[in-house]
């Protein structure tokens, strides 16, 4: 007998339908219990938890190294594409999530030494990055390396947990998501302090390092539940869902709240220097940010396994909203700001693990369709937001200058018709919500007419 991906032993491919009731019950038990036991749950923290706070936290915090790299050289003299960094470390992550998704659902077998490369490639990225001393280093390295890598990670990482859980699905993608957050919140602080004190060589370096060293542990137990049979031809043919209504109003839903969702994440810490506020403290504003969306992730996950997707898209679509024109859009002091950071987070930050609902609302009407493979696609449509978002954000910003004079509170800032632009698309995610309503339609037509 060889050994599989656990170490353990691995039992021969035998055609499963030609397995009597005993073998069956043998063969199951032959892996770990899903949704339970100290397997499932150390791979759920310390393997997937901190393997997401490490790759997405960065991402998410970068705009404390905007708002340093615009006011320091070498970068300040000639800042314009500094946004676009950020946005397209995230945008590749989401980007190629599709393609991503179905290599490696077909080449099962390689996504062990796949995983360990992308991490490499990610830790790589960041010591590039510390030598950057023009803008388009920092796109190449931050940005496009650092995201290729930080996708493979990423998309191994979800293949896994789908493995690992199956009736807390909801609930597990939503911890997961939450490691993002909980990476956002130490970052921010952390690099706020040691870029004022050292310099953004000085902390790349140090933050290579401890990537690093923290990917160990975090690789150690991400590890596949079900062994693999190397290359898998069966989902090759499952993309017919495209083509369907609801992944189309679904996608449409994505791409609005992802063209205003990572908005004020990117400018806040520019805009609380408005009010006073140090370099200091709008990186803690940040970390109140990101410690909203643990909540906000965590408790969205739940909400997904308890009640219809539709229900979530539509709470938290209205609530980010609402959040943006009213909390950020009337805010007059620091204090203001940060009761906006927060409420923002709390709605926004949930938003990611509403996908594992679609991707199960999804299957019902194309049973063949991959769960991961789903995702990705959802993943890609908010890609496009992310990647569209820099730029448009730098002209909205620009027009804002002239254009915003004599109204309210920040409306009048330069950020006004930003604030306006984010609070609009964050409305428009609630489109994803109708498919509910279409489906009840349809029954009560359907019951009516017999």
């Amino acid at each position: 007998m060889r050994p599989n991906e656990n170490g353990g032993p691995r039992a021969e491919t035998i055609e499963l339908e030609n397995l009597g009731e005993y073998e069956h019950r043998s063969l199951a038990h032959a892996y770990p219990e899903p949704d339970r036991g100290k397997h499932a749950w150390l791979f759920l923290w310390v393997g997937c938890f901190l393997m997401i706070a490490l790759t997405w936290g960065f991402p998410f915090s970068y705009g404390v190294f905007q708002s340093y790299y615009s006011s320091n050289p070498p970068f300040s003299d000639h800042p314009t594409g500094l946004p676009a960094v950020g946005t397209t470390a995230l945008g590749i992550l989401y980007l190629s999530s599709p393609i991503a998704f179905i290599i490696f659902q077909r080449y099962q077998h390689y996504r062990r030494i796949a995983l360990i490369i992308g991490a490499i490639t990610t830790c790589l990225a960041l010591l590039a990055s510390a030598f950057a001393y023009k803008i388009w280093h920092l796109l190449l390295t931050q940005g496009v390396l650092y995201g290729l890598g930080a996708s493979v990670v990423n998309t191994i990482t979800i293949q896994y947990l789908n493995e690992w859980f199956i009736e807390r699905k909801g609930l597990a993608f939503g911890i997961q998501e939450s490691g993002a957050g909980m990476g956002g919140i130490i970052i921010p602080v952390l690099m706020t302090w040691g870029l004022n004190k050292y310099g953004h060589q000085t902390m790349l370096i140090a933050w290579f390092i401890a990537v690093a060293v923290l990917s160990v542990p975090a690789i150690y137990f991400l590890r596949p539940r079900i062994q693999s049979h190397g290359i898998n031809n069966s989902d090759l043919g499952t993309l017919s869902f495209v083509a369907t209504p609801i992944f189309s109003i679904l996608q449409a839903g994505n791409i609005f709240q992802a063209l205003g969702n990572f908005l004020p994440g990117i400018h806040l810490p520019s805009f609380a220097e408005r009010f006073g506020a140090s370099s200091l403290d709008a990186a803690g504003m940040l970390s109140l940010y990101n410690a909203a969306t643990v909540i906000g992730a965590i408790c969205t996950g739940y909400l997904v396994d308890k009640y219809h997707v539709s229900v979530s898209l539509l709470f938290l679509s209205l609530g980010a909203a609402a959040a943006v024109f009213f909390a950020w859009g009337f805010a007059g002091n620091f204090g203001a700001l940060c009761a906006f950071a927060f409420l923002y987070g709390m709605f926004a930050g949930g938003w990611s693990s509403t996908w594992v609902g679609i991707s199960l609302e999804i299957q019902k009407r194309s049973p063949h369709a991959d769960l991961g493979v789903v995702w990705g696609f959802a993943a890609a449509s908010r890609g496009i937001g992310s990647i569209a978002s820099g730029p448009i954000s730098e002209k909205l910003i620009l027009v804002g200058d002239d254009g915003m004079v004599g109204w309210p509170r920040s409306y009048g800032t330069s950020y006004g018709i930003l604030i306006l632009f984010a609070g609009a698309m964050l409305s428009l995610g609630a489109i994803g919500s109708t498919t509910r309503v279409r489906e009840l339609f349809t029954r009560r037509i359907h019951r009516h007419n017999l």
